[in-house]
């Protein structure tokens, strides 16, 4: 009986060190909801998104999350609704990559017969400056009346953590890692840019930006409001 109650009081103890290591880059409470607005390189609004948490799940060595992701033009109209489903385990936080996916693009496919194959994205719970990160890639393959029309893979690769910095946007200031990468996007043709995203443990990407082949700003993304 007294090595029943010391298990039980060695899981209570445990408890919260998993939670602690599995923070994520992510609100991990329900309800949680982040908004996103994206503007051109000349400040002007092209879109905005909202992500809300729906559910919180217990794994055995985490948590795993399910994403309501919404999308809408720069007049505020809907163009893409989808879930996505967030993770973190064993101190490691992954990304569902279809959160990378151009929401104008697949709102195109809507009739369409569509499958998604992905390797999410890898935010390990401790990061330093100067560490490179995991590839990602997701690929979507196309079909009409069982025909194959066409399959749009977006790969990120060159991963790298720049610095450990504080960002403002209008829901706040965040300390953040800077993280940079490049994006690689065949549909067909092959486009690759670059990337540089600020992302905040317990929020996520408060701030991204896109550069062309020559390091041209060509639009960035803020954190617009955020309640947890």
């Amino acid at each position: 009986m007294k090595k029943f109650f010391i298990l039980i009081a060695a899981a209570i103890i445990m408890g919260p060190v998993i939670a602690q290591n599995c923070e994520g880059f992510y609100p991990l409470n329900k309800g949680a909801v982040m908004e996103m607005q994206t503007f051109n390189q000349k400040d002007k609004l092209q879109g905005s998104s909202r992500q809300t948490i729906l559910d919180v799940e217990s794994l055995p060595n985490g948590v795993a999350l399910k994403v309501r992701s919404e999308q809408f033009d720069d007049k505020n109209k809907p163009i893409f609704d989808q879930e996505l489903v967030m993770r973190c385990e064993n101190n490691v936080f992954y990304m569902d990559m279809k959160k990378m996916l151009d929401p104008k693009t697949m709102s195109g496919f809507e009739n369409m017969e569509v499958s998604v194959d992905a390797e999410d994205l890898e935010f390990p719970g401790i990061m330093q400056v100067g560490s490179t990160l995991n590839d990602g890639n997701v690929v979507v393959g196309v079909s009409s009346s069982g025909m194959k029309i066409m399959n749009l893979e977006v790969r990120i690769f060159n991963r790298k953590v720049e610095a450990y910095e504080s960002i403002t946007t209008p829901a706040g200031t965040f300390d953040c890692f800077k993280i940079s990468y490049d994006s690689e996007i065949k549909a067909g043709l092959k486009m690759t840019v670059k990337g540089v995203e600020w992302v905040a443990k317990n929020i996520g990407v408060v701030r991204s930006e896109s550069y062309d082949k020559n390091g041209k700003l060509t639009g960035y993304t803020v954190m617009s409001a955020l309640v947890k």
